[in-house]
């Protein structure tokens, strides 16, 4: 049994554990487990915790380094659970996916704007740089879209590089 088996929802949100995911998502999923992949916070003990209370009680909470998930998902049976993976920032998606991770689709769901981002869906900002990892990414056969919600319509990644980074299509 491959660990993609096990990999229910891949989630770009650096919102991280908040209301969408533990009412939504999870329910969708029936996930049972979220690891929240971010070198930042694997070293912050503090803000780890924040993070694993924020989600409900029934729901396991792991907070790991990159390289840390791809060994983990690499060389562990993930038994029968199931799991939401999520990442606050496309730069450690990259990171795993350039160290042998790798599932057949990313949901993108929310990404704050800031000076080297510009708004491209609803609650979604990506940088120049960050549309190029996605576009890696998604060479490696691997469907890319926008989605807050499960109600909603997903949006490709081509259709958003198509209009808001034109010089990458």
């Amino acid at each position: 049994m491959s660990y993609k088996d096990n990999i229910k929802l891949v989630r770009v949100d650096d919102r991280l554990v908040h209301g969408q995911i533990v009412t939504k998502w999870v329910n969708e999923t029936k996930a049972n487990k979220i690891v929240i992949v971010d070198q930042y916070l694997a070293t912050n003990e503090y803000l780890s915790r924040v993070f694993k209370m924020a989600a409900p009680s029934n729901i396991d909470v792991s907070v790991m380094a990159p390289n840390d998930f791809v060994d983990m998902v690499k060389s562990q049976d993930l038994g029968d659970n199931r799991y939401i993976i999520l990442f606050k920032l496309v730069d450690n998606l990259k990171k795993c996916f350039d160290a042998g991770f790798s599932v057949d689709e990313v949901q993108i769901g929310g990404i704050g704007a800031n000076a080297d981002r510009k708004l491209v869906y609803q609650s979604v900002a990506l940088s120049e740089l960050e549309a190029k990892e996605l576009l890696a990414i998604q060479e490696n056969h691997v469907r890319i879209f926008f989605q807050r919600v499960p109600d909603e319509k997903p949006v490709s990644l081509d259709e958003i590089i198509k209009k808001h980074f034109n010089n990458l299509a």
